[in-house]
């Protein structure tokens, strides 16, 4: 019995390497299975990335129709509307003719002598 175990454990060790041996078209079908999961997987990733973008596009549309606080009131008024009450023009100190004239000729007759 030893014999025909001995045999048998001989003959399995022989036999499993060729039959672990696969056949081309084994190999062509697991080569098809792996590009499928390939595109499947390019496929998830690209709608991922298409969702992702909606989900920003809506966000900025929403923050972008979403209410504003209003600015506060400036404590001193508005800079772009004209006060309702004038100020008086002021008054700049003004000298006669007749003491300008003098200072005119002045400066004429000393332009003069100097030539």
């Amino acid at each position: 019995m030893r014999k025909f175990l001995a045999l048998g454990g001989l003959a399995l060790a022989l036999a499993t390497p060729a039959a672990a041996q696969p056949n081309p078209l084994q190999i062509d079908q697991l080569q098809m299975q792996q590009q499928a999961a390939e595109r499947r997987s390019i496929d998830q990733a690209n709608q991922l990335q298409a969702q992702d973008a909606r989900l920003r596009a809506d966000q900025a549309v929403a923050d972008l129709s979403a209410p504003r606080p209003r600015a506060p009131l400036l404590p001193y008024g508005d800079p772009t509307v004209a006060p309702k009450t004038e100020a008086p023009a002021p008054k700049y100190p003004s000298t006669p003719d007749a003491v300008l004239a003098d200072s005119n000729k002045r400066v004429q007759d000393a332009a003069r002598k100097h030539r």
